[in-house]
């Protein structure tokens, strides 16, 4: 007797499960191949292929008992369900339907969204995601044999997704390799307070290095994570990083980190073994031995009345701490993935001397943009007794206001006008003081038609001068203007049409089935951009005028820049069948796979002038021939060439190269080689001709493979071809399993020397360094 052949029975069990309606909104719906009811004890039996469904929830099992007086039901024999969002299965059950708490005997939990198993000979669940087991195992691997558990001689899944074992053993397959009294593994993806898993590295310079991190949340917006980085050969490391969210267009994130170092750079002989002779000669001294670095970001917004502000902050202890300093999670290179992730802005180069510091506020109106902002610059140089701080001659923008007029209709008339206009006030501790104002508002007139655009422009330049000191006071009383102006105009023509061409070619046939999945070029389309530009600013003496930044040397232009480009579109149509019974339909897709410019200019003023640079003697009115190749034939692969070429020296200057090869999930590579060619004369556009006593020739080649299944091997090489120095090389090689993966890193570069060794285990993160 079966319920698919008695429907009474079946409606009958239905009533009695579902004693009171209180209990649930839903009733659970019965399967199975027999079923006996007991009514005088309030229990029904259910044998064979049993099947429990309600909603999206699901039992199953051999034999099921139910109490319908308490909706107590136990289960024994394949127990298989789908509860409350996790997986069980196991020998025996019990459960109470209406609490959703329960034991499972020899079970397993399986938590998809976090895709982590538990097992046990006892799991007993308490709440919504909540267990306790009893000689259990914790992975994340779909293994039969895991490669990686933690069993544990009993555990506890907390409500906030935590993992607590008692007697944790790491084991590898089945053979258990480390041992803890306690652990704490997370499990939901929610944030949790709780230690991180350790970084360790070791570079030649700084020896061995374990970083524990310690994350704790704050609130909802809030969380910091507290660093305790040991160096063998430096000290030890702290360091905190704080990030809020206040809003979704506000955000912050902070770090800083610092170190008492056992090592100082006070004299040649001790500074970093790897630096040649030459640069120790050179190199500044780090004497100190408090270090540090403060950086952070932070976007700000408000929708009503529409600022918003930014602050940048760069500030470090010595010039050589960031290039020591540069991997793990407490280096530069961390700290600046996470600042062009989260903010989009960069921070600068790790060899950089000058750091800025900005906080800066905007706001865009229709046509209008205003910038206010402080830039303060902190000189490396002048730390640490390298250069007497009293000389520093840094400037700071203390502050600076940018009131920009976005180019705008002047009326009814055919006239736009446009303006950049700025307010600056440098201070420095050595040196000229002002106030400085500029205004540079410009008027165009763009005459279109049929064969292209004119546009003429006019500007005015002009700078005002407030000087609070100059850079020798004593002898600048009488003699020096405190109050200074300075006007110029400029002039552009600028001129610019586009021709192109269709070519058509062997069109695809019809909708024809058998032909469905074939492809072919059937268009090229051939554009033609020729360009011409005319700059000129007056010529004036600026030599009385403080200086602070390239706006108060305005150089004179006379300088006509034409260009034309070429540019090849193909268009590639394939016949696409949606279904068997469909006819199929073009689809057209479009890539410009040739792309070739020509520039020059000519400089008026070096065709004029007499003898004003002495070094060199011979007049360069022609720039050096610039010729820009870009060929992707498709999307796999991309060269692109910049080549400049002198009439004069009748060379080659200058030129870089890159070759791109990519195929998705198999391997990309790539090859670049830059060229600057030295004792010869340079001519670029709106530059003065300059000849460079020092050759650049370097080739780097790098490459990522994929074509072995689970496997990733990757390779840098950079080498000065020069001086035969190799600038740095690096290999990697990657194995991602589905529950782990295993990096092995080399880097070796102008200043050190490191390996990197590295675990990844779903769900608890790395380990190695």
């Amino acid at each position: 007797m079966t319920n698919k052949t008695i429907p009474v029975l079946l409606f009958l069990l239905l009533i009695l499960i579902m004693v009171t309606p209180a209990r649930a909104t839903n009733p659970w719906n019965l399967e199975a191949d027999r079923i006996l009811s007991r009514e005088d004890e309030n229990i029904i039996e259910a044998f064979g292929n049993i099947h429990l469904t309600r909603l999206n929830d699901y039992l199953q099992a051999d034999y099921a008992k139910l109490y319908t007086d308490t909706n107590w039901l136990y289960l024994k024999g394949n127990v298989r369900s789908y509860w409350d969002g996790d997986y069980l299965q196991g020998d025996e059950a019990e459960l109470d339907l209406d609490n959703k708490v329960g034991w499972v005997k020899n079970g397993q939990v399986f938590m998809a969204e976090e895709h982590m198993y538990f097992t046990g000979e006892h799991l007993e669940k308490t709440g919504q995601h909540t267990y306790t087991f009893i000689q259990g195992t914790v992975t994340s691997c779909d293994d039969e044999v895991p490669p990686w558990s933690i069993m544990s001689s009993q555990g506890k899944i907390t409500v906030d997704g935590y993992a607590r074992l008692w007697h944790p053993r790491f084991r590898v397959k089945d053979r258990s390799v480390l041992y803890s009294p306690y652990m704490i593994v997370p499990v939901k993806t929610r944030r949790q307070s709780g230690f991180l898993i350790p970084d360790i590295g070791h570079g030649s310079e700084y020896g061995t290095n374990i970083n524990l991190p310690y994350y704790q949340v704050i609130d909802d917006q809030r969380d910091a994570t507290l660093y305790t980085n040991y160096y063998s050969k430096r000290g030890v490391m702290l360091g905190l990083e704080y990030r809020h969210t206040p809003g979704l267009l506000n955000k912050g994130l902070w770090r800083a980190d610092w170190l008492s170092d056992r090592d100082r750079h006070d004299k040649a002989e001790s500074m970093p073994s790897r630096l040649s002779r030459r640069e120790k000669g050179q190199d500044l001294f780090r004497p100190n031995r408090d270090r540090y670095w403060l950086r952070g970001k932070y976007d700000g917004h408000d929708p009503q009345s529409g600022w918003s502000w930014k602050i940048d902050l760069d500030y470090v202890s010595d010039h050589t701490y960031l290039k020591e300093f540069k991997s793990g999670q407490s280096g530069f290179d961390n700290s600046r993935d996470q600042f062009l992730e989260q903010f989009g802005r960069d921070i600068q180069d790790h060899d950089r001397l000058i750091r800025a510091n900005i906080i800066s506020a905007a706001r865009n109106w229709s046509n209008i943009g205003l910038d206010a902002r402080m830039v303060y610059s902190d000189n490396l140089i002048y730390k640490n007794q390298n250069l007497p701080s009293g000389e520093n001659p840094t400037i700071q923008r203390l502050p600076e206001v940018n009131l920009d007029l976005y180019r705008t209709r002047l009326g009814a008339s055919p006239f736009e006008i446009q303006a950049s206009n700025q307010a600056v006030y440098f201070w420095r501790e050595y040196g000229t003081r002002a106030a400085r104002i500029n205004l540079h508002p410009r008027i165009s007139l763009p005459l279109r038609n049929a064969l292209g655009t004119v546009t003429p422009r006019i500007g005015w330049r002009q700078a005002i001068y407030m000087v609070d000191e100059f850079e020798n006071e004593a002898s600048a009383v009488n003699t020096k203007d405190r109050f200074q102006t300075r006007g110029l105009y400029d002039f552009n023509l600028n001129s610019y049409t586009e021709l192109f061409r269709i070519f058509n070619l062997n069109p695809l046939p019809g909708p024809d089935p058998d032909q469905a999945g074939k492809s072919s070029w059937t268009r090229i389309k051939h554009t033609l951009k020729p360009e011409i530009n005319y700059d000129f600013v007056q010529n004036k003496d600026q030599a009385e005028y403080p200086r602070f930044d390239s706006l108060d040397r305005i150089n004179p232009r006379d300088e006509l820049t034409y260009s034309i480009s070429n540019i090849f579109t193909r268009r590639k149509d394939s016949l696409v069948q949606a279904g068997p019974d469909q006819e199929p339909s073009i689809s057209s897709s479009y890539l410009d796979f040739f792309r070739l410019k020509f520039e020059q200019s000519y400089d008026f003023r070096e065709a004029r002038r007499r003898q004003e640079f002495k070094s060199i003697s011979r007049k360069h009115p022609f720039s050096d021939l610039l010729t820009e190749t870009q060929v992707s034939p498709s999307r796999q692969v991309s060269f692109r060439n910049r080549t400049w070429y002198s009439l004069y020296e009748n060379t080659i200057t200058e030129h870089e190269h890159s070759l791109i090869l990519t195929w998705p999930q198999i391997m990309s590579a790539w090859v670049s080689l830059d060229f600057l060619r030295e004792n010869v004369v340079h001519k670029r556009p709106n530059r003065r001709p300059e000849i460079f006593d020092e050759k650049v020739n370097i080739l780097e080649l790098g490459s990522s493979f994929d074509f072995i299944r689970n496997w990733q091997f990757t390779f840098v090489y950079r080498r000065d071809l020069d001086t035969g120095k190799d600038l740095e090389r690096g290999v990697g090689i990657l194995y991602r399993h589905q529950c782990y993966s295993l990096e092995f890193n080399f880097k070796e570069s102008d200043y050190d020397r490191k390996y990197e060794i590295r675990f990844n285990l779903l769900n608890l993160g790395s380990f190695g360094g």
